[in-house]
């Protein structure tokens, strides 16, 4: 097993609580039979009503937008809390709700589905889909977060940590059928994070996986009986078994040694269905190893692409690659908008595509054509974008690759971007995109880690460096104009998703744990509540009776999360995982957040300084960031019930287990494999151990930024 294997380390699986299945709510009265009736006419038909919230991003366009003018900028002071749920989810929520006909649906930790009645939260049925995180090391990294459901003709479909599409009776609860997206014994393991997207009869599913050796592919059922209509691959596979397609074959000759020998450009976010072209249009990620010097260059087609496909058939229609030859690891799988916008003049169809890279893309949706692109943060990597090439204008200072000492280089924007997975918005009243930005660098130097070939700073700005008071952002932008309307800084970098409304308005929540509303013409702050938690996830808005409600998942959550938790949540936001509704003359008190819970005293030091020091070097080798934190920084408690433990809250009793879950694989069940598969010796496990216990001294002793 390669070095670069996920650490998946659970410290909570040292614990035989660790992994107990928390109490849901208590169940009210189950869903009517005609529960999920969603159609192409009738999301077509329901467009501008904004009575529901039918499809991702409410729209097939994907805007993030809502018709609904009964909340405004002159009475949003009588936005109150309507009700509140709690959702058993210890590491937050990213799920972007679905409301349909007084039903909201969403997804919590390892893809557990849950339907909640619209008008108080009560919770209606849930089903879980028995997720199993033993199947790969990539497998029980990706089970901890899901981005949503679909809702189509009586169904509810969901994707799994362990690959599979699984379609569930929108009344009741029950399983209908289930479908392979992937393999999840592929390389090191890929699963499923984001939500199905829906249209023409088909569900549009993919899978992440790029940094555990994964081809990405984009894979089509149908949405009644789940059989795999087409699958589009992303990048070639080897030459010797034949190309799936043409595409491929053109790709190919991108490549050195002509395919993608560790996968990559898995499509685990950002696909649009778009009925007025005809096209799924969708993003891919990047491939490793990162270092160019060691993959060989070449542009690496498809990766870092967006990809438009025919919806029926699967058949290439067009790409425009947004990083030729990454090496910073700058996904386009970020949620794209599909839209009509007048442009120079004249009316088009346009993708708003705002990826990892700093940039704000036009692309014609039709053609692919560049129709502009333009910074939106600080951006190093790149001092333009070609207009007539469409190619990046590369800056040689940031070719980390290219130095032979493996001198460290600083570069912007941050391995996970300056836009990830939260939505922007774009509202057709205003003209202008709303994108939460984060600004911020990583440094990178050739290394070993998880096989990239890299080392990277994955929190930006180092542990002991101060964060600018601005690197977070909320961005309106004008992409007729190309120019900045208006700005409101956060102190975290990465802030929720963004929905706008005709009513004036731009709702935010943000890493600090507020909620806010501001005015979506000149960016004035209207409103704001204190919810206790960190909120990452997009709002939506719906009408019940003759009320419009505004609703938002909070929690810490996403694989930011995991890896650099200070950087989506604030000490004080770190509560639990709730579903808030609020709506004008809402009354209900906002529940209490959670007491933050103190690290305890670690058990004794282990090892000298120059034994913690190579604990450290072993911590990014074999990837222990991905689940538990740069610098073993975790998530901030023990986070029972299937999170992702911070190892410096462990008892000291925990410790006394260390070998046998590290290297044995006691708790591989729990998501926790043995490490000597790997090639870890004992001395490499006890080198670990002396480091986590370094720094959960450290912790508790508040040398180390919570």
């Amino acid at each position: 097993m390669p070095r670069r294997s996920l650490c998946i380390l659970l410290a909570g699986v040292l614990s035989l609580t660790a992994c107990e299945r928390p109490q849901a709510p208590d169940a009210a009265e189950p869903a009517g039979p005609g529960a999920g009736q969603v159609t192409e006419s009738r999301v077509l038909a329901e467009a501008d009503s904004g009575d529901n919230w039918l499809v991702n991003g409410g729209r097939f366009s994907g805007e993030h937008f809502s018709p609904q003018s009964r909340i405004s900028e002159e009475n949003i002071g009588e936005l109150g809390l309507a009700w509140a749920t709690d959702i058993p989810s210890p590491i937050g929520l990213s799920a972007e709700p679905l409301v349909i006909d007084g039903v909201v649906y969403l997804t919590g930790i390892r893809s557990v589905v849950y339907a909640l009645d619209a008008s108080n939260g009560a919770l209606l049925w849930q089903f879980d889909p028995q997720v199993r995180l033993d199947m790969g090391f990539g497998n029980s990294l990706w089970s901890r977060w899901n981005r949503g459901v679909a809702v189509w003709e009586g169904r509810v479909y969901v994707g799994t940590g362990d690959c599979r599409l699984v379609a569930i009776d929108a009344a009741g609860g029950a399983p209908l059928w289930e479908a392979p997206v992937c393999d999840p014994m592929e390389g090191m393991g890929p699963g499923i994070t984001g939500a199905p997207r829906v249209g023409g009869g088909r569900v549009y599913m993919g899978y992440a996986g790029s940094d555990t050796a994964v081809r990405g592919s984009l894979a089509a059922f149908d949405a009644a009986t789940g059989e795999e209509l087409w699958r589009f691959w992303t990048v070639p596979g080897d030459p010797a078994n034949g190309f799936e397609s043409d595409a491929l074959e053109m790709a190919s000759r991108t490549w050195a040694g002509g395919w993608a020998q560790a996968g990559g450009g898995v499509v685990w976010d950002g696909i649009r269905y778009d009925p007025v072209t005809g096209l799924v249009i969708f993003g891919t990620a990047s491939t490793v190893p990162l270092n160019v010097a060691m993959r060989g260059a070449g542009d690496a087609l498809f990766t870092n692409s967006v990809i438009a496909v025919d919806a029926a058939t699967g058949v290439y229609r067009w790409h425009y690659q947004t990083v030729p030859e990454d090496a910073w690891d700058y996904d386009a799988t970020m949620p794209k908008i599909v839209t009509d916008i007048t442009f120079q003049g004249s009316p088009r169809r346009v993708v708003l595509e705002a990826p990892k890279n700093g940039f704000l893309y036009v692309l014609d949706a039709n053609t692919g054509r560049l129709l502009s692109a333009d910074p939106i943060a600080t951006v190093t990597w790149a001092s333009g974008i070609d207009i007539e090439t469409g190619r990046p204008v590369v800056n040689p200072e940031a070719q980390y690759f290219a130095d032979a000492s493996g001198a460290p280089v600083r570069v912007w924007p941050n391995v996970w971007g300056s836009h990830n997975w939260q939505p922007m918005s774009y509202s057709p009243v205003t003209g202008l995109v709303y994108i939460p930005v984060a600004d911020m660098p990583s440094t990178y130097r050739g290394g070993d880690l998880m096989g990239m070939g890299v080392d990277i700073e994955a929190m930006g700005y180092g542990p002991d460096e101060d964060v600018p008071p601005d690197a977070g952002r909320l961005l309106a932008w004008d992409p007729v104009a190309r120019e900045i309307r208006w700005r409101v800084d956060h102190p975290i970098p990465y802030n929720g998703g963004v929905l706008s409304t005709a009513g004036n308005l731009v709702f935010q929540g943000t890493a600090t744990g507020e909620f806010r509303a501001y005015a979506a013409d000149t960016g004035e702050r209207l409103w704001s509540v204190e919810t206790g938690s960190s909120i990452q996830a997009a709002p939506v808005s719906y009408r019940a009776g003759d009320e419009q409600y505004v609703l938002v998942a909070i929690g810490r959550a996403g694989g930011i999360a995991s890896s650099a938790e200070s950087r989506t949540a604030a000490p004080h936001a770190r509560g639990p995982a709730r579903v808030l509704a609020f709506k004008p003359g809402g009354d209900a008190a906002m529940p209490v957040p959670t007491p933050r819970v103190p690290v305890p005293e670690p058990p004794a030091r282990l090892g000298t300084a120059a034994q913690v020091a190579a604990g450290g070097a072993l911590w990014s080798a074999y990837g222990c960031t991905g689940c538990h934190g740069a610098h073993a920084i975790g998530m901030g408690s023990r986070a029972l019930g299937g999170g992702l433990p911070d190892l410096r809250y462990m008892p000291g009793s925990a410790h006394e287990d260390w070998d046998p879950v590290v290297l044995e694989g006691s708790r591989a069940a729990a998501g926790m494999p043995g490490f000597a598969a790997a090639g870890m010796s004992v001395d490499d496990s006890r080198t670990l151990q002396a480091y986590v216990v370094d720094r959960a001294w450290a912790a508790y002793e508040g040398a180390v930024a919570q």
